[in-house]
């Protein structure tokens, strides 16, 4: 696998950032419009091919997320306490669409008379 698509890979970190800058949100009742959820998912993509396979980087750059609608970044800290937990869940998710990724690409290859 290239190192280019293993950075790309990051959706489960992705829809982590999504979801929680959506959570923190609706918990201190500041509506975001339609606009400023596009601006969330955005950063959040570019936010996780940023962060790399580091661990707990979706912590820190959930800052960049934060700050892109201007929702109070001190609440992140909310999120430490099932940080842990929820980072197997990105994981697994991170995976399982890799999988799916090599199952298509393996599909679209052409098989040989021998191989069969």
């Amino acid at each position: 696998m290239s190192p280019t698509f293993q950075t790309a890979s990051n959706d489960g970190t992705a829809l982590y950032e999504a979801m929680s800058a959506l959570y923190i949100s609706q918990l201190i009742g500041q509506h975001l419009s339609l606009g400023q959820q596009l601006i969330v998912i955005l950063t959040s993509i570019f936010a996780s091919v940023g962060a790399a396979n580091i661990p707990n980087a979706g912590l820190v750059t959930m800052t960049l997320v934060f700050t892109s609608v201007g929702l109070p970044t001190q609440y992140i800290a909310l999120l430490v306490t099932i940080d842990w937990f929820l980072d197997r869940c990105r994981t697994a998710i991170n995976v399982m669409g890799d999988m799916t990724v090599s199952a298509l690409l393996d599909g679209k290859k052409p098989r040989s008379v021998d191989e069969a």
